[in-house]
């Protein structure tokens, strides 16, 4: 049987991130992926990411590029991006590569390919996929998901899209930015579990971007049409379309993994150091334990590399929208004390760029301590370094940051400030300033 120091269960990006560093520390690493790496087919996050962008050039630029401009620069996005992640790279770096499906053979081993390895530490970093929804019918018609929108050979006349999650509403926007007509289609309300102020500013934004939404309206089933399909709906609407996008939310990708051969439970459940219950020889992080990935490479790089003793700090909760303007919130506002907001119409910069709609809420705790934020905003992705940095502080630094001026930014600030704008209007200081306005 081979041995390894670091086994790693899947190449995507926290999978990825941890074998190179464990392979620049000395370590032997082993990496299994199944599927595709680099530049063997394209990635959904880059195709996402660079479709966002060339809408989001169209909404400026006033009309949206042909269809064969865009799959063009998918195609470049994609080759640009896949050298970080291609098997040579990481092969160069000493990691081995092995391309098979790999389960668990017993609480420090794994199997794949007809081989066994026993390691010391294990990542499981399988990442998550698209759920896909109980509806009658849908295995009769093709539909897209996120692995399918970059084989699109045609912009669709009408998508359909099947849920408000965070990566159906980003589709949606984008293709209507590229010129489709597209329908959202949310049981509930768009973006579920959101700030309902910032949630409802959003759908206003992209309406207005001439995206339909039917909220409160859970699909039943799916029928075949002529050139398309139709939606049924809980109030019996029918909704037809040329595409369906299926955008329900996503599930961990465990399948195959035989966690009970390795003393784990079915559903993975994580320590604050990511370690798993059941054998602390196995961590797991990401989308494999319903996590964003973007922290968690910091927090395995201390608990499983370094083996740094004591409890890690917990990660501030975060979601994103990556709509423009984006929806960001982080921190726990259920902490909060007080809630200030300021919008960003109210700004030098928003009122110079025509920007009407936005909204900054600060969740500020009983010592005056930021407990959580939400934004609405262009940039607002960026705009959360700054409130990030800020959390579990006193609101006032906030309320005194030095900004650029013009800057979006400034709501941020501004709201602070209304943090101290009950106690201006106070008997002491109002008679303080009465002494002061008589000083030389």
């Amino acid at each position: 049987m081979a041995e390894t120091d670091i086994a790693v269960i899947g190449a995507g990006l926290t999978g990825r991130g941890l074998a190179g560093l464990a392979a620049a520390l000395g370590l032997k690493v082993t990496l299994f992926e199944r599927g595709p790496m680099g530049g063997e087919a394209p990635d959904p996050e880059t195709t996402q990411a660079a479709l966002r962008a060339m809408a989001n050039r169209a909404a400026c630029a006033g009309g949206p590029p042909g269809w064969a401009d865009v799959r063009t620069r998918l195609a470049e996005a994609d080759a640009e991006a896949a050298p970080d992640a291609t098997e040579a790279r990481f092969q160069g770096m000493g990691v081995e590569v092995v391309r098979a499906a790999a389960r668990f053979a017993a609480p420090d081993a794994v199997a794949a390919g007809g081989r066994e390895w026993r390691f010391r530490r294990a990542l499981i970093a399988t990442g998550a996929v698209p759920a896909v929804p109980a509806l009658e019918g849908l295995e009769t018609i093709p539909y897209l998901d996120e692995a399918g929108l970059a084989a699109l050979d045609a912009l669709p006349s009408h998508l359909l899209v099947l849920g408000g999650t965070a990566f159906g509403l980003e589709m949606a926007q984008a293709f209507a930015r590229l010129g489709a007509r597209v329908t959202v289609v949310e049981a509930a309300r768009i973006a579920p579990g959101a700030d309902p102020d910032l949630a409802h500013g959003l759908a206003r934004v992209l309406r207005r971007d001439g995206v339909g939404l039917l909220e409160g309206q859970a699909a039943l089933r799916v029928q075949r049409r002529p050139g398309g399909l139709a939606l049924f709906l809980s109030d019996g609407q029918q909704v037809e379309g040329s595409h369906l996008l299926l955008a329900p939310g996503r599930q961990p990708q465990l399948a195959g993994l035989d966690l009970a051969a390795a003393g784990l439970s079915a559903v993975p459940v994580v320590d604050r150091a990511l370690r798993v219950q059941g054998n602390r020889r196995v961590w797991a992080a990401g989308g494999a334990v319903g996590r964003e990935g973007a922290a968690d490479l910091g927090i395995l790089a201390r608990t499983m590399l370094f083996r740094i003793p004591g409890t890690p700090a917990e990660a501030a909760p975060l979601r994103s929208i990556r709509t423009e303007p984006a929806l960001v919130e982080i921190g726990a506002p259920g902490d909060a004390d007080e809630t200030l907001r300021w919008p960003l119409a109210d700004t030098t910069r928003a009122a110079a760029d025509g920007i009407s709609e936005g909204l900054v809420k600060l969740h500020v705790d009983r010592r005056g301590r930021l407990s959580g934020a939400g934004l609405l905003a262009p940039g607002g992705l960026e705009m959360a370094g700054m409130l990030s940095l800020a959390l579990r502080r006193p609101v006032s630094e906030l309320a005194g940051a030095t900004l650029p001026h013009p800057t979006l930014s400034a709501a941020i600030a501004r709201a602070a400030l209304e943090h101290r704008a009950p106690a201006l209007g106070s008997a002491t200081l109002r008679w303080l300033a009465g002494i002061a306005k008589r000083l030389p």
